[in-house]
């Protein structure tokens, strides 16, 4: 299958499983964003909080020795996608089983360079693990921005325009 084929089923994939249960708003940032695939903002007017999603796609399953997804987030990438402000995340999609597996990009320590972890899945046939997934992604966005100061910097910022 054409590479670019399998990255656009694999956005429209990955797009379908983040917005179940409403939990959030999608917005594709286009092939025109050199880093980041996806703005995600919480779908709560009491949080609407945001973090940036890069998807890879894959056809080409899983490593035998670890159960991992074959799918790669090069160093270079994956050190800009660190760098972002916001909260950062990887999400690994499996064009086969239409799985997709959500992975952090906060620093080093997750270098996705060869494969990605089957941790936390959104899939279709596992509504369970789904929900956990969505709840946790979407709590672990809140704690990022609830520790920032963001309102106190943002209330004390005095712009120049």
């Amino acid at each position: 299958m054409d590479k670019n084929l399998v990255g656009e089923r694999g956005e429209s994939i990955f797009n379908t499983r983040i917005t179940e249960y409403e939990i959030f708003q999608v917005y594709f940032l286009s092939a025109k964003a050199p880093v980041v695939d996806f703005l995600i903002e919480i779908a709560d007017e009491a949080t609407p909080f945001q973090c940036l999603i890069q998807v890879k796609s894959t056809t080409l399953g899983y490593l035998k020795r670890n159960g991992e997804l074959r799918a790669k987030v090069p160093v270079d990438k994956m050190q800009k996608l660190i760098n972002r402000p916001l909260p950062t995340y990887v999400a690994g999609v499996d064009i086969t089983n239409e799985k997709v597996y959500i992975c952090p990009a906060f620093n080093d320590v997750n270098a996705y360079t060869s494969s990605m972890p089957i941790t936390h899945i959104l899939d279709k046939q596992n509504a369970v693990a789904t929900k956990q997934t969505l709840d946790l992604l979407k709590q672990d966005i809140i704690d990022y921005w609830s520790n920032s100061n963001i309102n106190v910097y943002k209330a004390n910022f005095r712009s120049k325009l």
